[in-house]
C-alpha cells in the first residue's frame, strides 16, 4: 500500500489533528480554555452594545 490517496491524506490529517488536541489539553486546562472563551466572547458582545448604541443615538432611539 502506497502512502497516497484521499483516505492516507485524511487519516494524516486526523492524526495531526489529534496530536495538537493532546498537545492543548497538556499545555492549557480546559478551565483556561474556558475562561479565555468567555471573556472573548464577552469582549465581542460589548463591542455589539457599542455599535447599537451608537446607532440608537444616531437614530434618536436612545434616551
Amino acid at each position: 500500500m502506497e502512502p497516497t490517496g484521499f483516505w492516507y491524506s485524511f487519516g494524516h490529517l486526523m492524526y495531526k489533528y489529534f496530536h495538537g488536541m493532546e498537545w492543548i489539553y497538556d499545555h492549557a486546562s480546559p478551565n483556561k480554555i474556558c475562561i479565555v472563551l468567555a471573556f472573548v466572547c464577552f469582549a465581542w458582545w460589548m463591542k455589539m452594545q457599542a455599535n447599537f448604541n451608537k446607532k440608537a443615538i444616531k437614530e434618536g432611539g436612545y434616551k
